[in-house]
Order: structure tokens, then C-alpha cells, then sequence
């Protein structure tokens, strides 16, 4: 079994172990206490490709929940201080699985030297990040293939788990949510079994908010595994000129949220009649899921399944992508 696989496959029986042991003990860790102490009126979520995703999505949930202002920035846009009006102190997430991506140490380095409280997300413990920030916060997750995957997934939840305790909200949905990976992820599967991948060649990612995050981690999961032409936007911005690509052999994932069913359903309908196929990620949707916003770190499965089986139906390997690394160093 390929490494990309298996890791993809792992979330099936992980997620429930991963959220008993290290979830659920979150709160009675240090940098608990240490986050909540240092909560600013604006925190920096900061990161590159796939961590930029990750840090774009717990940003909304973040402000969401909390009430504060948050701001998701590539690491190279504040490792090369092209941001206007960066605070001089404050509190920011820095994300790199494998902690040794050269913007995201440059980005502490610069964040630090303005005051700033930094937490450092990783996987690994003896990486760079975690031990130059402030507060490393290293996960227990194996992940080896190039792709990242489940270590995705876990952290996300973790994350909003984290922010949810911090508000002094109920976290039972996330114990639900966790309880019905299972079915999910072999929903997903089936779901994605039955399309004829060899006859779409363009696939669209959309969502709203904390769901747009999930549709650009989503899209980036199908370049990066398959190379197939991929695209996200914010659902109702597809409408705005996207559209004009839409053609037979478009496969469009919808992610559907709490109070859109008309909208979605007449952009369905229109974009069924421009050809494409279109498959919804929500509740009464294709793939079924709570629309709560907490179910985010559910919705990346149905891609990294799309990509992989895209993958295998031209042949590519989806451990071997061209031109990419486990850690970008420039």
C-alpha cells in the first residue's frame, strides 16, 4: 500500500484514538493556559500550502467562536514583511508539519522581534519551529508521504476543540463528529468509487467561511496527488466568471452550510446544466455530514480520496508528486 494511502485510510480508526488521548486532554496542558492568558484583540494564523489552508480555516473558527479579530497570512508575506499595518505585539499560530519550512521560521524570527507571543504547530518535535517559538505545540501524528493528509484532519480538530474550551462552549458535537468518521470516510469512498474519474478533468471546490479553507486544502490535495486543473472559491463567487470553464467532464464538490439550501440548490441545478457533475458534502447532501461548522475537519476526506483514485487512474503515483518535497527550503 502506498504511504499516501495508507495515511489517508488511517483517519478511519485514528481520529476516534487520537481525540480520547491528546484531544480531549488539551485543556489541562500548559500552553492551554498559556494561549488563553495570551489572547489579543487580533491573532495571526500564519503558514505555507497546505498549512496555509489549515491556518486560513482555524482563523474563522477562531474568530467565530471567540469574538476576536483574526487575520491568515502566507508566511512569506510576513517572513518578507509585505504586510501593512502588522501589530508590534500579539499572539500568532505558526503551522508546519514538519517544522523546518524555511518562510514559516523566517515568519517567527520577524514575529518575535515584534513582540509577538508565537506557538509553533508541528509534528515534529525536534524541528526547528518547535524549538524557536514561544510555545511549541507538537502533535502525535506520524505522517511520512509527501502529501499531507490526516495530519491535516487532527489538527484541525484539535484546534477548534482548543477554541471551543477556551469560550467555555459544549464539545459534545466534536465527540459525535469523531464517532461518525468511520461512516463517513467509507461514504466518501463509495461516493467517489462510482464516478468515472477518467472522463473529468477538471475539479471545482466550493464552501463559505471555515468551508473555504477545507475547498482550497481540497483542490490543493488534487494538484498535488493527481495534477488535475483544480479550482476553490467561496460557493457563490463560482457564479462571478469561474463559471465560464465549466464543461462536461467538470466535477464540482459543493460543501453545504446551514441556511443556503435554495441557493445551493439553483447553483446546482445551473451547473448540472452546463454539464458538470456535482456532488454535495453536508447534510442531505451526496456525502452526508452535519452542517455545523465543527464538522470542517471531516470535509477534507472526500478530496484526499478523489485525489488519490484520480491518481491511480493515470497511472501516477501519488507518494512520487513532481517537483515537490516534504519541506519546501529556499
Amino acid at each position: 500500500m502506498s504511504k499516501t494511502l495508507k495515511e489517508i485510510t488511517d483517519q478511519k480508526n485514528e481520529l476516534k484514538k487520537f481525540f480520547e488521548n491528546f484531544v480531549l486532554n488539551l485543556e489541562k496542558t500548559e500552553i492551554f493556559s498559556e494561549i488563553q492568558k495570551n489572547l489579543t484583540d487580533e491573532v495571526l494564523f500564519v503558514g505555507c500550502g497546505s498549512s496555509y489552508n489549515l491556518a486560513l480555516t482555524i482563523s474563522y473558527y477562531f474568530e467565530r467562536v471567540l469574538k476576536i479579530r483574526t487575520k491568515a497570512i502566507p508566511a512569506g508575506e510576513v517572513a518578507f514583511q509585505k504586510i501593512p499595518d502588522l501589530e508590534e505585539r500579539g499572539l500568532a499560530f505558526l503551522f508546519s508539519r514538519t517544522g523546518n519550512t524555511t518562510e514559516v521560521l523566517l515568519a517567527n524570527d520577524v514575529l518575535k522581534k515584534r513582540n509577538h507571543r508565537t506557538i509553533g504547530i508541528t509534528i515534529e518535535e525536534e524541528s526547528r519551529l518547535a524549538k524557536e517559538s514561544d510555545l511549541p505545540l507538537v502533535f502525535p501524528v506520524r505522517e511520512e508521504a509527501i502529501v499531507m493528509t490526516k495530519s491535516f484532519s487532527m489538527i484541525l480538530l484539535s484546534l477548534m476543540f482548543l477554541a471551543d474550551k477556551i469560550a467555555g462552549n459544549s464539545t459534545e458535537r466534536f465527540s459525535e463528529l469523531v464517532g461518525y468518521s468511520p461512516e463517513f470516510f467509507d461514504i466518501s469512498w463509495k461516493v467517489i468509487e462510482k464516478i468515472d474519474l477518467k472522463e473529468h478533468d477538471h475539479f471545482v471546490f466550493l464552501g463559505m467561511s471555515e468551508f473555504f479553507g477545507v475547498s482550497l486544502e481540497s483542490a490543493l490535495k488534487c494538484i498535488e496527488m493527481s495534477l488535475t486543473f483544480s479550482e476553490a472559491y467561496s460557493t457563490l463567487e463560482y457564479r462571478h466568471g469561474p463559471k465560464a470553464l465549466v464543461k462536461k467532464g467538470t466535477l464540482v464538490f459543493m460543501q453545504k452550510v446551514s441556511g443556503m439550501d435554495e441557493q445551493e440548490k439553483r447553483l446546482r441545478k445551473e451547473l448540472e446544466s452546463l454539464g458538470a457533475t456535482v456532488l454535495e458534502v453536508g447534510e442531505g447532501g451526496d456525502i452526508p455530514v452535519s452542517n455545523d461548522w465543527k464538522s470542517a475537519f471531516l470535509r477534507t476526506v472526500p478530496a484526499q480520496i478523489l485525489g488519490y483514485q484520480k491518481a491511480i487512474s493515470r497511472g501516477i503515483s501519488p507518494d512520487k508528486p513532481p517537483h515537490l518535497e516534504k519541506t519546501v527550503v529556499l
